[in-house]
């Protein structure tokens, strides 16, 4: 039998809950290593929260085969103003303790004053450690692509079949205290960057990427 309960790993910096959605496998299924799904670590790629409330949704009834955590919505207080950043004005996505951390920084990403001082990185890194988490999905709206670090380059293969995207190993520039920096680079956890269309027709992404997400929560490694 499967298990599903919803829980608040952390805040935001104005106090608002970080909600999380976990699905257990059912009993018969094959111990894997878990899988963590996260969106809107930008706050003006909302479109992500959709698409992982929407994969929530549809393993209520088809339960996923390994022990998976969602996190529909990372950045609550960047979705509800609008903002790339979180509340005090930091690029979540460069707050992360890699050896890259604060290094060539670009005009708009903020790292903070130090690795992972925002409450929203926090929770995520405790969540991940706590739960061993080895296969980390980052939604993110830009354009269409699967990129990957660490242990990904076969998942994002697998992917990419499903969803059209193409895959590809560089961003184009460089991400200093990313969270592929840390856990794909430096941690050699599966690291997958999935990049949707950005103000898209709202359910386009999810459409095409459907297949994709549901595979990377049932199948083996």
């Amino acid at each position: 039998m499967s298990h599903r309960r919803e829980l608040v790993i952390g805040h935001t910096v104005l106090g608002r809950p970080i909600e999380a959605v976990h699905f257990t496998p059912p009993d018969y299924a094959r111990p894997r290593p878990p899988a963590l799904l996260f969106g809107a670590i930008h706050g003006d790629e909302a479109v992500t929260q959709l698409m992982l409330e929407r994969l929530a949704d549809e393993l209520i009834e088809r339960p996923p085969g390994r022990d998976t955590w969602i996190i529909p919505c990372l950045n609550v207080d960047g979705v509800l103003a609008g903002s790339r950043n979180n509340a005090n004005d930091v690029d979540l996505n460069r707050n992360f303790a890699a050896a890259t951390w604060g290094t060539g920084r670009r005009a708009g990403y903020h790292p903070g004053r130090a690795a992972e001082d925002q409450p929203e990185a926090q929770a995520l890194v405790a969540l991940i450690e706590r739960v061993g988490a080895h296969r980390l999905i980052a939604l993110h709206s830009t354009y269409r692509m699967v990129n990957w670090d660490g242990a990904g380059l076969l998942l994002a293969g697998e992917l990419s079949l499903r969803c059209g995207y193409p895959v590809t190993h560089e961003m184009g520039y460089p991400t200093p205290g990313s969270f592929g920096a840390k856990y794909g680079v430096e941690q050699n956890r599966e690291v997958i960057t999935l990049e949707v269309p950005y103000l898209d027709v709202d359910e386009q992404a999810w459409l095409e990427c459907r297949t994709a997400l549901r595979w990377c929560v049932d199948l083996p490694d």
